[in-house]
């Protein structure tokens, strides 16, 4: 409610820019950590299990809105059921408290395991993965539970983001990817809806995330995750 209110009263046009929006993400992270304690407890886990979770898309490019979900991917060392269910519990309740927490982005999206160990993610993703889930890894950040393990994630996976514009029908995947978006789109509203929409918000966030991609390979000054923050440095780079 403060952040709202300080929000709505801002003379500034555009606070969350690098404010108001991170200030969310980061009542996301202590919402979130708070629920894994309690369920933890729940599950009668005493914190043995090492049990990393990462967020992904707009939390974790400390770019959260007011109506976002926040997306999370589990690592557990091992992957079993007891793993599975604290990382459920842990949904459940951080749903109840703030926003619908989201663990679709994960290998296989809703059909796959919700936890994996470190060597599954890595093989999945190596030899499985899609064109759009090494987009969804370029704002993947640990957040909570076994940091150590969550670091590990990140430093296995980020090399594999900057390899995957070389990959066969790289553009193609992207543009399939962005016409699939945009066709759950009623068509009386594609010119309309702020996000989803021909120039909304995705449309933006796509094709930054097509230049980083592509010109990250070489220029390690475009590897950031916040939107804005990697439209400022392919400004600065002469991309765009």
């Amino acid at each position: 409610t403060q952040i709202a209110a300080r929000d709505l009263t801002s003379e500034d046009p555009l606070p969350g820019v690098d404010g108001i929006a991170a200030e969310l993400a980061h009542v996301a992270d202590a919402v979130l950590e708070i629920s894994l304690a309690y369920a933890r407890q729940e599950v009668d886990d005493s914190g043995c299990v090492r049990l990393a979770v990462l967020t992904m898309g707009k939390t974790g490019a400390q770019e959260l809105n007011y109506i976002s979900d926040v997306d999370v991917i589990f690592v557990s060392e091992p992957a079993d059921a007891k793993t599975g269910r604290v990382a459920g519990e842990m949904m459940r309740i951080g749903s109840m408290a703030f926003f619908e927490v989201d663990a679709a982005l994960r290998p296989e999206g809703k059909s796959g395991e919700l936890v994996r160990t470190l060597e599954s993610h890595e093989a999945y993703y190596r030899r499985w993965a899609k064109t759009w889930e090494f987009q969804a890894l370029l704002k993947v950040r640990p957040m909570t539970g076994d940091l150590a393990l969550a670091t590990d994630y990140h430093a296995t996976v980020q090399p594999l983001v900057w390899t995957a514009a070389g990959r066969d029908d790289f553009v193609h995947d992207v543009q399939a990817m962005r016409r699939r978006v945009e066709e759950n789109v009623p068509e009386a509203l594609r010119e309309r809806e702020l996000k989803l929409g021909r120039g909304g918000l995705r449309d933006v966030e796509f094709a930054v995330q097509l230049l980083q991609m592509v010109h990250g390979r070489t220029d390690e000054e475009l590897r950031v995750t916040s939107t804005v923050d990697a439209l400022g440095a392919l400004r600065d780079g002469g991309y765009i």
